[in-house]
């Protein structure tokens, strides 16, 4: 988590989020972090992202999320969290994501909106979990 802090910290020095790095990390559980600008472009991932998916941040930078979901992701889930996202709200849900070799994987997925020193959201973090398929 040490090395996530420090890397955020350095998003939140250039781009000015008011957003606190340190409680929200320490205080949840995630093994994957996605960074996204307000125009839900992939702009960062972890290492834990990339073990728990098998894609890379040179691959998915400028990417949506989207490139995860597949046939079994469920749309009620997409649309609450379309739905919280549009009104700048925490989101959180469980959906099945795709990992690269195509295989499924339930993802807990806990969204975070990142405003910027004029209270505007410019960026998402989404903080994930991968948990077991029913």
């Amino acid at each position: 988590k040490k090395k996530d802090v420090e890397r955020l910290v350095e998003f939140q020095n250039k781009f000015k989020w008011d957003f606190q790095i340190e409680e929200t990390l320490f205080n949840n559980e995630y093994k994957a972090i996605i960074i996204t600008d307000d125009n839900q472009k992939i702009i960062w991932v972890n290492e834990g992202f990339k073990d728990m998916t098998g894609y890379s941040l040179a691959f998915l930078k400028d990417k949506s999320p989207k490139i995860l979901q597949g046939e079994k992701t469920s749309r009620v889930a997409l649309d609450q969290i379309r739905a919280q996202l549009a009104t700048d709200s925490f989101c959180q849900t469980s959906m099945v994501n795709y990992r690269k070799d195509g295989s499924e994987y339930m993802c807990e997925i806990k969204i975070y909106p990142v405003h910027n020193s004029n209270h505007k959201v410019k960026h998402y973090i989404a903080l994930e979990n991968e948990a077991l398929l029913n």
